[in-house]
This record gives structure tokens, C-alpha cells and sequence, in this order.
């Protein structure tokens, strides 16, 4: 399979004709008809309906034409990073985390990105993870770090870390006595919640309860992880996040974190699949891909897994 022959069915699959297609590529109609029929061969699965109007794609048709035009998306994106190898970055750069992974990464990021590209200036903006990807597909960002579940059909992703979902409360709390909590056992604790409604977080933990067919009323909804911090020192509840917003109290041994079972989130590097970016995108995205993996390695992101050594 060559990716050519990708490339020749995605053209076909979105023009919805052979003519089209073969204007558009440039390529004689009889050889792009015969590449196409060479794929469909390789496959052994029939990807387009002839008919008189063009083509429909057949359902494994569609199947297949996601998988195409990600692992194209995914080759541009390599040689784009191969590239930037060779050449020094400049330019603007903007790149988007939320407010506790910004507390992490972007400091380090800059830092770098000064000693190693003095020619590239950066920009880092925080949002909600819903608000960064949409920033990402307007072009308003370059490069963002995404809380998973996230569509990759939009976003040319590359997976970070993962972190488990915790319960975090004061460090005498007699139900934090345990190695790991079930999702039914909050069921009557005061929890307090943060991001979005529509952010990662929410969406994992209120999936989980319905799966577990239990039924919580959260006592209190907060976008920032600080003021969830606020109310669990305070001692009005115990809030839901992963353990490195509140890395600073647990190691001062003020709060505790344990684990909720089968309940983690998933952080990704992404960048938008219609832009991929420049060559000085390509570099910074290396770059903070080695930020993560060194804050990883010296154990300053708590209770963390790279998934850095499955890409």
C-alpha cells in the first residue's frame, strides 16, 4: 500500500467522481481509476460505488477513509517535523494548555524555547479544554495540550500522559482511608467538581455514575482547580480532579488523593489536521513533548504514565 494510492482514494471519495478527481491531481483519469482498483485489491474490500451520477462510498468505504486521511495527515505532520530539523525556527508561535497543566508545562516550555530558539517568540493562552480545541480549529492556536476523550476525525493527535481521577480532601478525611473508591461510594459525599460541564473531567465522572447506575448532585461546580482547593482546605467538601492540581498540598502532607477505580483522563498534544503548522510548529511541539517527558521522569507530575513509548 503506498500512500499515494490514500491520497488518490480520498481525492475520489471527496469529489465524489473519477473526472474530478483526476483534474484535481492532475493524473490521467484511466491511471488514477487503476490505482484506486489496485488498493481496493490490497484491501480486498470494495471502497467506492461505481455509478452513472460518480461514486458513493460503500460502508467500508467510510470506514476507511478516516483511517486514510488521518495516517496522511499524521505523514505531512512527520515531514514537517523532519524538516524542521534542518532549519533554525522563527516567528510567532501560540500555544494553549488549561490553567493547571499551564502551571507545569509553560514556564519550562519558554524557558527552552529561549535558550534553544532565541529567534521564536512564544505565546501561551489558557482556557477549558473544549474552548482550546475550539481556539485550535479557528486558528487562534498552533499547538495546544487537550484533556482526553477528544475527536481525532478534527485534530492530529499525539497522547501524552494519563493521569488517574482522584478523591481529594483533607488528609485526616476517614473516607480517604482507602487505597482506591469505587464511583457508587460518592454517591452521598459533598464533591465538588471542576471545569466546564460540556470539559473531559465532567464528562468521564458523570458517564462513570450513569454506567454504575448511580446518582450524584454535586455540591459545588468550579472551573479552576484553585478555588476547588479553596473549598476542600476550608473542609466544605472533597473535590474530583488528578492529583497534580494539588500537588503542593499533598506533598505538605495537608490533602490526600485516592484513586476512583477504572476512572483516568488522557492528555494530548494536538494540533489542528487542516493546518498542521510550520516547520517552527513542528519544533515546539517536539520541545514540549520533551518537557513532558522529563517533568514525567523526575517525578514532578504526580501519579503520572507517559504514553509518549506508545506513539
Amino acid at each position: 500500500m503506498e500512500l499515494r494510492q490514500l491520497r488518490y482514494f480520498v481525492a475520489v471519495a471527496r469529489l465524489g467522481h473519477f473526472g474530478r478527481a483526476a483534474a484535481t491531481l492532475r493524473l490521467a483519469q484511466p491511471a488514477l481509476s487503476r490505482q484506486v482498483a489496485n488498493l481496493e485489491a490490497e484491501l480486498g474490500v470494495k471502497l467506492l460505488q461505481r455509478h452513472s451520477r460518480g461514486v458513493t462510498l460503500t460502508a467500508e468505504g467510510e470506514l476507511i477513509l478516516g483511517r486514510a486521511e488521518a495516517l496522511l495527515a499524521e505523514a505531512s505532520a512527520l515531514a514537517q517535523d523532519a524538516r524542521a530539523q534542518q532549519s533554525e525556527p522563527q516567528g510567532l508561535v501560540t500555544v494553549g494548555f488549561s490553567p493547571s497543566v499551564a502551571e507545569q508545562f509553560a514556564a519550562p516550555l519558554i524557558i527552552r524555547s529561549l535558550q534553544r530558539y532565541p529567534k521564536v517568540r512564544l505565546r501561551v493562552m489558557t482556557a477549558s479544554s473544549p474552548v482550546l480545541e475550539t481556539w485550535i480549529h479557528e486558528g487562534q492556536l498552533d499547538v495546544a495540550i487537550l484533556n482526553g476523550p477528544t475527536d481525532p476525525s478534527r485534530f492530529l493527535l499525539t497522547p501524552l500522559l494519563e493521569e488517574p481521577i482522584c478523591l481529594i480532601g483533607l488528609r485526616d478525611d476517614p473516607r480517604l482511608s482507602v487505597e482506591r473508591i469505587d464511583i457508587g461510594c460518592l454517591e452521598h459525599v459533598p464533591l465538588i467538581v471542576t471545569g466546564p460541564p460540556d470539559g473531559p473531567m465532567q464528562r468521564i465522572l458523570f458517564a462513570a455514575q450513569a454506567k454504575a447506575g448511580r446518582s450524584f448532585v454535586p455540591l459545588a461546580q468550579v472551573d479552576t482547580a484553585g478555588v476547588a482547593r479553596q473549598l476542600v482546605s476550608a473542609g466544605v467538601g472533597l473535590m474530583v480532579d488528578v492529583p497534580a492540581v494539588a500537588r503542593v498540598e499533598l506533598a505538605a502532607g495537608l490533602l490526600k488523593a485516592v484513586p476512583i477505580a477504572n476512572l483516568c483522563i488522557q492528555r494530548f498534544l494536538a494540533r489542528d489536521k487542516a493546518r498542521a503548522g510550520s516547520d517552527t510548529v513542528a519544533q515546539l511541539a517536539v520541545l514540549l513533548r520533551h518537557c513532558v517527558t522529563d517533568t514525567i521522569t523526575h517525578s514532578m507530575w504526580p501519579d503520572t504514565v507517559s504514553l509518549l513509548d506508545e506513539v
